[in-house]
């Protein structure tokens, strides 16, 4: 049995930025489309979709300064935005089967074809074996992290301190689909990086630690 479904896997790899671009975008497709009038509160609407990408951004900029409490509401409102991208194309999927209109699935992202006599798992991303720190220009602030692409690697999640033996000041910074990141720190400190990817089976390890002095 096969049943269609919105592909929407590439959403959890974009940068805090991104994701909130498509979360405001989604919200002006579904604000007006026949399927999303009148909804039932766990439906999610294009007033929720602001809500939560309005948040993000909130959290996001305050998690870049360093400031941890901010990254873990940063991540939790990641996921709360993806969970509601998963809840709101399942009920354009169900409105389309209710009403026999196929129209109804037309909310901006491809079809795939989901079937339930098969099982896929996916694996725990590996550990990142090159990780590369470059300094901005003098005086910036800004540290640029390169990071090597592997197969299954998902988003990259990167983590600075100035005391790596102290894991509780550890600070998350944004988490990237690309590999190469760009973070702005305070001058004439040393910082130490890691960094480790993220897919929809969780984290993987982190990477060894490399230390940067910006100057």
């Amino acid at each position: 049995m096969t049943v269609p479904k919105h592909d929407i896997t590439r959403l959890a790899g974009l940068s805090d930025g991104d994701l909130i671009q498509e979360a405001r975008s989604f919200a002006e497709t579904i604000r007006g489309h026949r399927a999303f009038q009148n909804l039932q509160e766990h439906v999610p609407g294009a007033d929720r979709f602001d809500t939560l990408s309005g948040i993000l951004g909130t959290t996001s900029d305050a998690a870049k300064y360093g400031d941890k409490l901010k990254g873990v509401d940063r991540d939790n409102i990641r996921e709360e935005i993806l969970r509601s991208f998963t809840f709101a194309c399942q009920h354009a999927v169900m409105m389309a089967t209710y009403l026999n209109d196929p129209s109804l699935l037309n909310i901006g992202f491809e079809m795939q074809q989901r079937s339930y006599s098969k099982s896929s798992t996916t694996s725990l991303p590996g550990q990142p074996n090159k990780v590369k720190l470059s300094a901005g220009p003098k005086g910036s602030g800004f540290v640029f992290i390169t990071v090597n692409k592997i197969s299954g690697m998902g988003s990259v999640e990167v983590q600075y301190t100035e005391n790596p033996n102290d894991e509780s000041s550890w600070v998350s910074a944004e988490r990237s689909y690309k590999c190469k990141i760009q973070l702005k720190l305070d001058l004439v400190k040393r910082y130490y990086i890691r960094v480790r990817y993220h897919n929809s089976a969780g984290y993987g390890p982190w990477s060894a630690v490399v230390d940067i002095v910006l100057g």
